[in-house]
């Protein structure tokens, strides 16, 4: 799959019924729901719960948020940095015992308001490791109103950290497509590729669920690459940047296939190959989350970069400079952890915007003055960044056939 929104519409869709009435679901609904909650808290936190031990009935999500108790002495302020629908978890070095009873109030200094809630103490980590030490927090006793503000702030959380993230990497690459699905055949060009799908660019739309056969036309040794996938995406109305079309995941490919995507996007981002006629941009780019540092008026701050090119790269942050301004960013590789130094220039300005909560935020940044070496590894960085999951999913294809 290429994105995580058709995940996120059907456990969206699995939680609000579940919120409603605990009871409601199905045996198989119930395990489907633990299946998409798991895979989703892997996401999440980088770490995917064991189903061995794991029985949860609430959903949790990584948080940044102040909060304050009192204790029968005194109030104390701390942080939480996980929330969940039932409770959350506090990070502190003097966690409470297990079994104590505290009123909490939680501030949300973006808006600038808090909430309380009434909580208990269930469990404690006081180890050998600071930064991890604290106390898990059942809530009890909410409201109505309490809980639906509790939903809300998951829910918020939820749409904004998941939907930045990608199954695969995805890379600009205009190539003819041929697809066929119930009403005909139709030959078109895709605006983008990955591993796991494409974005074709049409206004023959067929609804979200429906599975097409495609012929996707790539240069090379191996012109063509069949495949069945699934529609999970449809954009109605073209805007500046973004085509009307069809988002589709693949379901069924070839470990040749695969491995031939694999070859195009790592020689499309590393310049390996000239592009030319419907393939051709200027900067070929790559969208994932990749960590780095930028530093804008005398302040350094670690955020994400997620279209990166050799041109430049759009920086997600809520505070982005001003147009114009002189940036200095600092790409760091997951892996490696290999850092390159770039300077550039603000281009333009993405403001948050609360109708649209999957637009990230952020900056364009265009490098300037590159100079060769620094180019060279900026395309080794991008080929990598493009190839992450690549040998992980060769790897799954194998075992798989293994079995």
């Amino acid at each position: 799959m290429e994105s995580y929104s058709s995940l996120l519409e059907a456990f969206e869709a699995l939680n609000e019924r579940k919120r409603q009435d605990s009871e409601c679901l199905s045996d198989q609904e119930q395990a489907h729901w633990m299946e998409m909650r798991r895979e989703i808290e892997g996401v999440l936190f980088q770490a995917t719960p064991d189903p061995a031990t794991d029985s949860r009935q609430f959903l949790r999500v990584p948080v940044s948020l102040a909060v304050r108790y009192w204790t029968r002495n005194e109030l104390k302020d701390r942080y939480i940095h996980v929330l969940g629908e039932g409770g959350l978890f506090v990070s502190t070095v003097d966690p409470l015992p297990v079994g104590s009873e505290l009123d909490l109030e939680v501030e949300l200094a973006q808006q600038g308001t808090s909430f309380k809630v009434k909580g208990q103490v269930v469990w404690v980590n006081d180890g050998a490791d600071p930064s991890n030490s604290g106390m898990g927090i059942k809530f009890f006793n909410l409201s109505y109103e309490q809980k639906r503000y509790v939903y809300g702030l998951v829910d918020d959380n939820l749409r904004q950290r998941l939907l930045e993230r990608r199954r695969f990497a995805r890379v600009d690459a205009r190539l003819r497509v041929k697809f066929v699905f119930a009403e005909g055949f139709f030959e078109l060009r895709t605006e983008d590729l990955s591993l796991g799908g494409l974005f074709i660019a049409t206004e023959h739309l067929v609804p979200v669920g429906e599975k097409v056969r495609l012929i996707l036309q790539i240069p090379g040794e191996h012109p063509s690459v069949k495949a069945v996938a699934e529609v999970v995406r449809v954009v109605e109305d073209s805007i500046p940047g973004q085509p009307a079309g069809l988002g589709v995941r693949f379901l069924e490919l070839t470990k040749e296939g695969l491995a031939c995507i694999q070859r195009f996007l790592g020689a499309q981002v590393s310049g390996d190959i000239e592009p030319s006629g419907l393939e051709r941009r200027r900067y070929p780019r790559v969208e994932r989350l990749v960590k780095m540092r930028f530093g804008a008026e005398a302040a350094s701050r670690i955020s994400y970069a997620r279209d990166i090119s050799t041109g430049g790269v759009f920086i997600h942050t809520h505070d982005p400079a001003p147009p114009g301004s002189e940036v200095d960013v600092t790409l760091i590789h997951p892996v490696s952890l290999q850092k390159l130094e770039l300077a550039g220039r603000v281009v333009r300005v993405v403001e948050a915007d609360p109708q649209r909560p999957s637009q990230a935020p952020g900056m364009g940044v265009a490098f300037e003055e590159v100079s060769e070496d620094k180019r060279k590894t900026l395309r080794a960085f991008l080929k990598d960044f493009a190839l992450l999951e690549s040998s992980k999913a060769l790897l799954e294809d194998d075992q798989e056939k293994g079995e």
